[in-house]
């Protein structure tokens, strides 16, 4: 009888359930006061795109019960992460109102197991149902909230706890510190506070406006993500290749390896279906939490990271150790950034003088997401969901197992077949 469920579930006759048990708004358990109730945001916070940023943390050995004391300790954190539970101004304005409003936390059940929503290699609208109102990612673009939580319950007893966060609030290092310390707080640890760098309204810089491009309008170009993992010995085998290829040489770190291997298929891709090349940029995402040491420690909130942007104008063949060579040289350009408004004049200096594709890339990699324990042990895996949005994108985390990177890959479908075609690439793909 199970076997005939399972293959009529396959073939869609009989709907898997997935049910909102409750919802429930949680505010800071110490109202916020008067002299922070506005926060400004930064100039890198108004550069960041409005949207949200989705990750899904995925636990086998959840405590029933747990629920309330989940959303105690959220309260709790809410009192240091204020801003959380204020709200953007509509129209949007350059701050955010910390009034104290509060965070959505739904609690759901679903009638499929742990397993079904890990080890994928394709992201679809399954694993929006795990996020707060069934998360379809473009939807929650421009929202006023700054943050809303689900806890899910599956099947075999395991659960995921999700979380989409405003991008004009936080980037992946406020993300994972607000995380691990409503964590360690659930466990009744010790965590790190926040750190809020004043920030002023008043600039000379004309910041521009990244409208979010929904992939529902008219004319749209379907686009689709898939997850690629690399494995340490394949990631050493790509790195032997990049030292072979002679001058530059080099040693490329496991991240600078695999993100040259995916711009340069990505391309070839793109070139594939168009039948002709164009200009094609690669930008990097660099944290600038080191670069401000004295007034930035690790535990700063907001956007504290730039763009490091290489051109590559020509339409010959990607060599991985001179794109490596160039992004280096675009990294080092930045070694001399003293503030924020040096971060993002360079910024508008750079995208006003772009043509050609954008290929967006992020690490996550060595950042400790698989150390985020709420009592309930480390998760086995963590997932980010990749907005529904017309930017070719790649964001890149270690595996549950930390022996190689697994690469999220949103690109046009018709260049997610190609690439998935591409005999080079798959060479290094488990």
């Amino acid at each position: 009888m199970n076997k005939i469920m399972a293959k009529l579930q396959r073939f869609g006759r009989i709907r898997q359930l997935h049910t909102i048990i409750s919802r429930e708004t949680i505010r800071p358990s110490s109202p916020t006061p008067p002299h922070l109730k506005t926060f400004n945001l930064s100039l890198l916070d108004q550069f960041a795109p409005d949207m949200h940023t989705p990750m899904v943390f995925f636990y086998r050995n959840y405590k029933n019960g747990d629920t309330n004391i989940l959303k105690q300790s959220l309260s709790k954190c809410l009192t240091q992460y204020y801003p959380f539970a204020g709200r953007l101004p509509t129209p949007p304005a350059l701050y955010i109102n910390c009034n104290d409003e509060g965070v959505d936390f739904l609690e759901a059940s679903n009638d499929r197991p742990l397993d079904d929503f890990i080890n994928q290699n394709k992201q679809d609208k399954s694993i929006d149902q795990l996020f707060p109102y069934g998360l379809s990612c473009s939807a929650r673009a421009l929202s006023a909230k700054m943050l809303e939580v689900q806890l899910n319950h599956f099947a075999d007893g395991g659960a995921a706890v999700a979380v989409s966060i405003s991008h004009k609030l936080a980037d992946g290092g406020t993300i994972i510190n607000f995380i691990d310390h409503w964590a360690t707080v659930n466990r009744c640890g010790s965590p790190k506070n926040p750190h809020f760098i004043s920030s002023s309204t008043s600039n000379n810089i004309q910041v521009p406006k990244f409208d979010v491009v929904d992939v529902k309008e008219k004319d749209k170009v379907n686009y689709g993500t898939r997850i690629f993992e690399f494995s340490n010995s394949k990631l050493n085998e790509l790195k032997n290749k990049v030292i072979a290829m002679g001058t530059p040489q080099m040693n490329p770190t496991r991240v600078e390896a695999v993100t040259a291997l995916l711009f340069k298929h990505a391309v070839s891709a793109a070139t594939t279906k168009s039948g002709s090349s164009k200009p094609s940029n690669l930008s990097i995402a660099v944290n600038l939490r080191k670069k401000f040491a004295e007034n930035c420690p690790e535990t700063a909130v907001g956007n504290l990271f730039t763009l490091a942007i290489t051109k590559m104008t020509y339409s010959g063949e990607i060599k991985l150790n001179e794109l490596i060579a160039e992004v280096r040289k675009g990294k080092m350009e930045l070694e001399g950034v003293r503030d924020e408004q040096e971060a993002v004049q360079k910024l508008v200096n750079t995208f006003s003088t772009l043509r050609g594709d954008i290929y967006y890339t992020s690490s996550g990699c060595r950042v400790p997401y698989y150390e985020v324990d709420f009592g309930w042990g480390k998760p086995v895996e963590v997932s980010v969901r990749i907005p529904d949005v017309e930017e070719k994108t790649i964001l890149m985390l270690d595996t549950p197992t930390g022996d190689g990177i697994r690469a999220f890959v949103h690109l046009p479908e018709e260049e997610i077949a190609i690439l998935q075609k591409d005999k080079e690439f798959l060479t290094y793909v488990n």
